[in-house]
């Protein structure tokens, strides 16, 4: 009796033994069958349209010309495709981002590291970042190429008509656009008698070339500003200025600051230009008289435009010939010193004070310094005490800088400088 239970009880254990040993082999064997995502590749078909709202957007495989996709594959699938926030009007050059929800197929699991750049391709787009919501979700956060566009027109081209100088009648302005450099032509009549180069202010003297008698106007458009943004945007739609007319004794004076050699050359204070030396071998700054040239290893000399020495802007004319003074290139003034370098910063010239851009470029208008703002004329010049400007009456220091909130001369000027007449 004893003998026989004994041999129930050994036929139990080992029938538990052998179901633990299945259930053990069976969970080793799933456990073997899991695998991961070690990267995804995500295609974008979307263009974002200047002006318009984004797209919606529908997903799926490569093959279903869908806005976002995958490579068809039994490892992960395209779950949804968000945009990350609403965007009423696209903008030029604008990105947008939007998020990507992918999960995974069968026995597929997303890892717990990080996926990086180098583990999830996006075509035509960027990758942001994703992250791992849980073991069979990846949320990937994509951007859009810039929106690609016509940059806009400049909003308003005139004359600033002001008699308070040599450029009183020839100043052209334009309201600026982002992102933008110009391009300006200007027109006696009919007929074009001026073409500027690449300018990146938005104003430019062209009194010079207004040496003949006559109305004249000009038209400005917008390019891009540099190769980047010549990525995505093209150069705007013509805006076109009212008129200004010159007299003879205007065109005069006009014709006394032409430039001698083109439309495009620089003028010359120091004397007149002459062609760089042919019969000497060496290189570098060389000294011609009282005229000095910059010539490179290979016999050619620096012409026609700027070279950047020791760290330094110099300007050369056509025959290679260094300029000093002040100088016009692309219907701008530049002025170079004694020496030759582009001068940055306050100038004091003719007893009168000049402001040069960074890039060396005169400045016209309003410009702040610090927590003080100055006004420059129509031909660069600082001015200072009671100064109608824009129809605004304003008091400016004998050092330039506008008076703000305070009594000159019994006369109060407001938060903005401007003087009110009282009512």
């Amino acid at each position: 009796m004893a003998e026989r239970k004994w041999k129930k009880i050994s036929t139990w254990m080992a029938a538990w033994v052998m179901a633990v040993v299945f259930a053990v082999s069976g969970a080793q064997t799933a456990f073997a069958a899991t695998s991961y995502v070690n990267s995804v590749s995500i295609t974008l078909d979307v263009t974002p349209t200047v002006g318009e709202s984004l797209p919606d957007l529908d997903v799926g495989y490569n093959s279903d010309n869908c806005e976002v996709s995958i490579p068809n594959n039994d490892k992960y699938d395209i779950v949804s495709a968000k945009w990350s926030s609403t965007k009423n009007d696209v903008k030029i050059g604008g990105t947008y981002t939007m998020k990507v929800t992918l999960k995974t197929l069968n026995n597929y699991r997303f890892s717990s590291s990080s996926y990086t750049s180098s583990k999830v391709k996006v075509k035509n787009g960027t990758f942001v970042s994703a992250s791992r919501t849980s073991s069979d979700r990846l949320v990937v956060t994509v951007k859009t190429k810039p929106a690609k566009g016509d940059l806009d027109a400049p909003g308003e081209a005139y004359w600033q008509t002001t008699k308070s100088g040599s450029s009183d009648l020839g100043l052209a302005k334009w309201e600026a656009v982002e992102d933008a450099s110009y391009e300006v032509y200007l027109y006696r009549g009919s007929k074009n008698v001026y073409k500027s180069g690449e300018i990146h202010t938005s104003s430019c003297d062209l009194f010079p070339y207004m040496s003949s008698k006559g109305t004249y106007t000009f038209k400005v458009r917008a390019l891009p500003s540099n190769d980047e943004v010549s990525k995505y945007a093209s150069k705007s739609d013509w805006t076109i200025s009212d008129e200004v007319y010159i007299d003879e004794d205007d065109a005069a004076r006009a014709a006394k600051k032409k430039p001698s050699s083109g439309n495009n050359s620089s003028t010359n204070n120091s004397g007149n230009s002459q062609q760089a030396p042919s019969n000497v071998n060496e290189v570098g700054w060389i000294l011609d008289g009282n005229r000095w040239y910059y010539r490179y290893p290979d016999g050619t000399y620096l012409k026609n435009g700027w070279g950047f020495i020791g760290n330094i802007w110099y300007l050369f004319d056509a025959n290679g010939m260094m300029l000093t003074g002040w100088q016009m290139k692309n219907g701008v003034y530049y002025y170079m010193n004694g020496d030759g370098k582009m001068q940055t910063g306050w100038l004091l010239y003719n007893n009168t004070w000049y402001y040069l851009s960074e890039s060396g470029v005169m400045v016209t208008g309003w410009i702040t310094l610090g927590d003080k703002a100055y006004y420059l004329g129509g031909d660069g010049g600082m001015l200072t005490g009671w100064q109608n400007i824009d129809g605004q009456i304003y008091y400016l220091y004998p050092d330039g800088h506008k008076a703000v909130n305070e009594v000159i001369d019994t006369f109060y000027v407001d938060q903005d400088g401007v003087w009110r007449k009282p009512q």
